[in-house]
């Protein structure tokens, strides 16, 4: 006997499409979903840095990482830390070049993790068969305006995608 409460079965087609768009019917698989994502968030607060350490990479005043933070020319996040600016906007010796030209094109109401691995995966989208992260993209790039309006295009793409 079929459980009335259950709904109408999908079709083998609909049922593909949420598996592939990562919606699951398992209890299991979903509480492995939710803490992986607590992993990954917990790595994410661990690795980013404070307002003074960014201050201190780039050796400016925490007054200035903050106005940039406003600006948007630099992106951060709110924990019980305070607010923590993610690994991906620095390089060993200071800020990702050009960065603070895409960095205001985000949407405020993205997820950290979604930042994250907007800046750090590769992007198809980018480089026409080479998919590059925006990340590296934006390192190796001269900053031309077609260069900086590519990843910004990819930047726009997201942020449009998470609305």
């Amino acid at each position: 006997m079929t459980d009335p409460s259950a709904g109408p079965a999908l079709s083998e087609h609909d049922a593909t499409l949420l598996a592939e768009a990562g919606f699951v019917t398992d209890p299991a698989a979903a509480t492995a979903a939710r803490v992986d994502r607590d992993i990954r968030m917990q790595d994410l607060v661990h690795s980013s840095l404070s307002v003074d350490d960014a201050a201190q990479r780039l050796g400016v005043t925490t007054t200035c990482i903050r106005q940039r933070l406003t600006d948007g020319t630099l992106w951060a996040f709110t924990s019980g830390q305070g607010r923590l600016l993610p690994p991906a906007q620095f390089i060993a010796v200071g800020a990702v070049p050009h960065l603070e030209k895409v960095l205001p094109l985000l949407n405020d109401d993205l997820h950290p993790l979604t930042v994250q691995a907007l800046l750090t995966q590769p992007q198809p989208s980018l480089v026409a068969g080479r998919p590059v992260s925006i990340v590296a993209w934006l390192t190796g790039c001269a900053g031309t305006d077609a260069e900086i309006e590519q990843a910004a295009d990819v930047i726009v793409a997201a942020t449009w995608e998470s609305t």
